[in-house]
C-alpha cells in the first residue's frame, strides 16, 4: 500500500490494489475496486476499531454517496447486498480523517450527513448521475466549524483525484437538481404532471420552463427563445406558465409578471436575455436597465 501527501503517482487500481492518500490536513482516503480481497486488506489494516467516514460508489458516470460510523462494515454490505440503485458499482472511494471513532472529527452523524449532502451536490455539478439524495441536518456551531474546515480541503482532494473539476457555486446559489425540485414541489403541494430536465407541466396544462442560468458578471443569465406554440416566448405572450430558476430559494415566477415587466415588444425578438441577481436581502430580475424585485416568488 502506497501513501502520498496529495493524489497518486501510480496508475488507477486493477486487480486487488488499494490506493491510499492523505492531504496535509484532515482528509485521508482509500480507493479500490469491488473486490472482497481489497476490502479484507483494508479491514486487516484498520483491525477491529470503528472508523467513521463518507464514501462514494462509482458505476461509470453513476455515483452513490453514503456515510457510516464504521465504513468497512457498510462497504461489506454494499458488496454482498448492493442497493438496487447502483447494483453494478465497480469502485469505491472512502473519505475519512484516518482516526478511530473515539478520536475522529467525523464521529458525529450530523457532520457526516452534511458532508454526504455536499458530495451529492458536488458530483451532480460535475455531471455524475447521483442515484440517492439526502437533506442536510442543522448543525450546532462546533459541528459547523468542522464542516467549514473540511469542505475546501475535500474539494481540493477530489480535484487532485480527478473526480471533480468544477466547484459548487457560492453558498445559497448552487443549482437545485431535478430530484430535489420534485420533493420541493411535493412539499409545497404544487401539482406537477410531467417533469423533464428543462420543462415541467402543471396539472392544469401550464408549462414550467426550468432555467438554472449561466454565471455572468451582470448576474445569472437566462436566455429565452422561440415563438413556436408552447415555447417560452409564446407562453409569455399569452401570459401563461412559469419560469423556474432552481437557485437560492428556487424562484417560481409567473410568466405574466415577466411580460408586464419586460413588455410584449421585447418578445418580438427571437432571443431575449434576462438576468437574475441574488443578494442577501432580495432577488432581482434585470432586463437592460430595468429591474424587477422577484424575491416574493421564492418557494423556500
Amino acid at each position: 500500500m502506497e501513501t502520498n501527501q496529495i493524489g497518486y503517482s501510480q496508475q488507477p487500481p486493477n486487480g486487488n490494489e488499494i490506493r491510499e492518500a492523505r492531504t496535509t490536513m484532515q482528509v485521508r482516503s482509500w480507493r479500490f475496486p469491488r473486490k472482497q480481497k481489497s476490502l479484507q486488506a483494508l479491514i486487516k489494516e484498520l483491525e477491529t476499531v470503528q472508523y467513521p467516514g463518507v464514501y462514494i460508489l462509482f458505476e461509470k458516470t453513476k455515483a452513490y454517496v453514503g456515510e457510516a460510523e464504521h465504513f468497512p462494515e457498510r462497504l461489506n454490505q454494499h458488496m454482498t447486498n448492493p442497493d438496487d440503485k447502483i447494483k453494478g458499482w465497480t469502485e469505491v472511494l472512502v473519505i475519512s480523517d484516518g482516526r478511530p471513532m473515539t478520536q475522529s472529527i467525523l464521529n458525529n452523524k450530523a457532520v457526516r450527513q452534511v458532508l454526504e449532502a455536499h458530495l451529492n451536490q458536488l458530483l451532480k455539478a460535475n455531471k455524475f448521475d447521483v442515484v440517492a439524495s439526502v437533506r442536510s441536518p442543522t448543525l450546532d456551531p462546533s459541528q459547523q466549524h468542522i464542516v467549514n474546515m473540511l469542505l475546501p480541503e475535500l474539494y481540493f482532494f477530489l480535484e487532485k483525484q480527478g473526480v471533480v473539476t468544477k466547484p459548487l457555486e457560492e453558498k445559497g446559489q448552487q443549482q437545485v437538481y431535478l430530484d430535489e425540485l420534485k420533493d420541493i414541489f411535493k412539499e409545497k403541494r404544487i401539482p406537477i404532471k410531467e417533469w423533464t430536465e428543462k420543462e415541467a407541466v402543471l396539472e392544469n396544462g401550464e408549462k414550467v420552463f426550468i432555467r438554472p442560468g449561466s454565471p455572468k458578471p451582470k448576474g445569472w443569465q437566462v436566455t429565452v427563445r422561440g415563438k413556436k406554440e408552447g415555447s417560452f416566448i409564446d407562453c409569455a405572450l399569452k401570459g401563461e406558465g412559469y419560469l423556474l430558476v432552481p437557485r437560492d430559494g428556487v424562484l417560481f415566477i409567473p410568466l405574466k409578471e415577466i411580460l408586464n415587466f419586460i413588455t410584449a415588444s421585447a418578445f418580438e425578438l427571437d432571443t431575449v436575455d434576462i438576468f437574475i441577481v441574488f443578494t442577501e436581502s432580495e432577488v432581482k430580475l434585470i432586463y437592460h436597465e430595468k429591474t424587477f424585485d422577484v424575491t416574493k416568488y421564492r418557494l423556500l
